[in-house]
């Protein structure tokens, strides 16, 4: 990946940030008329649009045929995500909901169903958990929970019904999906997948960010987001983050070998 300069970083940053928010191609026009709003001065418009030109020889943008203005380029989200993405934690009484809903849970698949459909509330997007078949052999099969397919399907970007039949029919395709899941278990902290750097086709068009959750001290299962490339990883990054360690820390309260299995 070529690094950078500082304000080649800045125009893909504001790029991206725009591009997040609006969902249409951005130009170099707003772009500096967004530097001047936010610095009173800064790059004339020749030097964003050369600069944007220069991303956009590099990989990190690129523009659609009816459009003169750029959009990322999965590198160009990878770069984002890598060196310019700024968090946003999630409010303190966010995950409160989520501990009144299991509460009073006695099944590991229900627990799941109820996490994954909170995840997918707070973050708009697809919300998955996968969690042991058999809680005494985390080492068997896997039990994965889908939530919120309705609200990726309302997404722009799925709004081209052959991506959206193929994501849905990966999703599906539960042995697969758990497989899949099931290799980011090994994968330490939060992990971020972007566009093509999913092996599978389905999920080219998306981006997955997934956390480990554990119990009594080892991973036991997964929590994922999914959605278009195009969403604000700055509050979903830890959004996913959190709610996993909070997961981790529930389960430990109702204790696993407590849920029942029937």
């Amino acid at each position: 990946m070529t690094l950078l300069s500082t304000r080649q970083q800045s125009i893909l940053n504001r790029v991206v940030d725009t591009y997040v928010e609006t969902g249409q191609p951005v130009g170099s026009r707003h772009i500096t008329k967004l530097y001047t709003e936010m610095y009173q001065s800064s790059y004339s418009s020749a030097t964003v649009r050369y600069e944007m030109l220069r991303l956009e020889d590099k990989g990190y943008l690129t523009h659609p045929h009816t459009s003169a203005g750029r959009i990322p380029t999965d590198s160009g989200y990878r770069y984002y995500v890598d060196h310019g993405m700024k968090l946003e934690r999630p409010k303190e009484d966010t995950f409160q909901q989520l501990h009144e809903d299991v509460q009073d849970t006695t099944r590991l698949e229900t627990f799941a169903d109820r996490v994954s459909l909170m995840l997918s509330k707070l973050s708009g997007q697809l919300g998955l958990m996968l969690l042991p078949e058999h809680r005494r052999n985390p080492a068997r099969d896997y039990r994965i929970s889908i939530r919120g397919a309705n609200r990726i399907s309302e997404q722009p970007e799925f709004h081209d019904r052959s991506k959206l039949s193929l994501l849905l029919e990966s999703l599906e395709n539960r042995k697969e999906l758990a497989l899949w899941l099931g290799e980011r278990k090994q994968n330490a902290g939060t992990t971020i997948s972007i566009g093509k750097e999913n092996e599978a086709e389905a999920f080219q068009v998306c981006s997955v960010i997934s956390a480990q959750v554990f119990y009594e001290g080892e991973a036991l299962g997964v929590l994922a987001l999914v959605g278009p490339k195009r969403m604000c990883y700055g509050r979903a990054v830890p959004l996913v983050s959190e709610m996993a360690q909070i997961v981790s820390r529930l389960l430990e309260i109702k204790r696993v070998e407590n849920f029942s299995s029937e």
